[in-house]
């Protein structure tokens, strides 16, 4: 089985000693859009990557050294976020890490996918970025490289991405494709929620229980339990498992 996150917008560039890194498989293409990002302002930035104008002169900072003098970590242990402070990618060890090199994908519109191990830079992009790669969405120029990353014959994909990262790969999915879907759900007054705090932090916890776990069948998600949320059978489907408190 092979789980797949969405990055975090925050990065600090963190490296282990002994834990030689990897090249994405798009970095070549994280060039081209790097470089094409070079050539905005910073308050052409703030329109295209919808935000303020202080994170959108750090982006800008980010781009003009993104080839030469960054700072680089690896993708697991350099994003700041909730999924990824639930993974906690900096206390499983070496093992566990190299294991997830072939078990865990992050899915970035700057990199497209990552292993874990992959050597990134600091960067500010996601897909809702009003930026077009000679005419092309974000999604269109990344949509097949993530798909191809994670569906081979025989893997289910469990997919624990948000819904803007999976948009990347689910016009792709073909028949055959084995894909599972978890939803953290609450129940309050009667009404199932997803409250997405709680689960961004839940995926972080799932995809950290499956690695340390090496689970390699669907079925044994099912005995994830964190904070209150257990596999509920009667919301859950073949393609899709529903965790609920």
């Amino acid at each position: 089985m092979i789980a797949v996150l969405s990055p975090a917008k925050r990065i600090e560039p963190t490296r282990r000693e002994g834990l030689a890194l990897t090249l994405p498989a798009g970095q070549q293409k994280a060039g081209r859009l790097a470089a094409l990002l070079r050539e905005y302002a910073p308050w052409q930035l703030e329109s295209v990557l919808r935000t303020g104008p202080a994170l959108a002169l750090a982006a800008y900072a980010d781009y003009q050294r993104f080839d030469e003098g960054a700072r680089t970590g690896a993708a697991a242990l350099s994003y700041r976020g909730l999924a990824f402070g639930h993974l906690s990618a900096g206390t499983l060890d070496d093992g566990t890490l190299q294991y997830a090199q072939e078990h865990l994908r992050i899915l970035s519109a700057l990199y497209g996918p990552l292993r874990p191990l992959d050597e990134i830079a600091p960067y500010r992009l996601d897909f809702l970025a009003r930026l077009k790669v000679q005419g092309e969405s974000l999604y269109r120029f990344w949509g097949r490289d993530c798909y191809e990353a994670l569906f081979r014959p025989g893997q289910v994909v469990v997919n624990l991405a948000s819904a803007e990262y999976a948009k990347t790969f689910l016009p792709y999915l073909a028949a055959g494709d084995r894909l599972v879907t978890c939803e953290f759900l609450t129940c309050r007054r009667g009404r199932l929620l997803c409250l997405a705090t709680e689960a961004k932090m839940a995926r972080g916890e799932m995809a950290r229980f499956l690695l340390r776990e090496r689970l390699e069948r669907p079925d044994q998600l099912q005995a994830f339990a964190w904070e209150g949320y257990t596999f509920s059978p009667e919301h859950s489907s073949g393609e899709k498992m529903v965790f609920l408190r």
